[in-house]
């Protein structure tokens, strides 16, 4: 039977929207996550979701155009690749077609300025330089690395023909455990600034 809607010449085409099989998102030029997804793996782990998410774009990248790319150290030293992974999105979005508003060079320059302002300020923190504002200053870094991290996943999201990220939204069984462990590292330093607060004297 025939829809009704059909009757309209002008109406938009619609689809339901199915998520990649595994077998099919591994083969995607980029790694596709959700946003909700993304940033509570991000947050959680005090940004080091970061070193993952650099890992996995490169090595799809590699895979998807036979190219030796060397994954890890383009995690580990991320400020000095984070332009040449939104210029590679780019060209994948403008090659399909795709007309974003977004700016690759803007998303990647932020992320590694604030991103070597909080490596910076975390290493003084570490040395009890400038503490308790050393620790804030890391802290909040990871709310514009973030979101210049979100533009460029959202733009590789759309690049990979998913740009809502659906195939990879749920959470697995590794991820619930990566949250199990640095949710009770946030337990452990909530307990540490609150409890003085309240009069309880923490161990020394």
């Amino acid at each position: 039977m025939q829809d009704a809607s059909s009757d309209n010449l002008y109406a938009p085409p619609t689809a339901d929207v199915v998520p990649l099989p595994a077998t099919a998102a591994a083969a995607q030029p980029f790694y596709v996550v959700s946003a909700t997804k993304f940033c509570v793996l991000f947050f959680v782990t005090f940004g080091l979701y970061v070193l993952y998410w650099f890992y996995v774009h490169w090595r799809r990248w590699g895979r998807a155009h036979n190219e030796t790319v060397w994954p890890v150290p383009r995690a580990v030293f991320s400020i000095f690749f984070a332009h040449a992974l939104a210029r590679r999105i780019d060209e994948r979005l403008r090659a399909l077609g795709i007309v974003r508003a977004w700016s690759p060079a803007l998303a990647a320059t932020v992320y590694v300025v604030f991103q070597i302002g909080s490596t910076v300020a975390s290493r003084l923190a570490d040395r009890g330089i400038g503490v308790p504002i050393t620790d804030i200053v890391s802290l909040l870094a990871l709310v514009p690395i973030a979101l210049s991290m979100l533009a460029m996943q959202r733009a590789a999201n759309a690049a990979c023909g998913d740009p809502d990220g659906a195939g990879n939204r749920r959470f697995t069984w590794a991820n619930w455990v990566w949250i199990a462990i640095f949710g009770l590292i946030w337990l452990l330093i909530g307990a540490v600034i609150l409890l003085p607060a309240f009069g309880v004297d923490l161990p020394q």
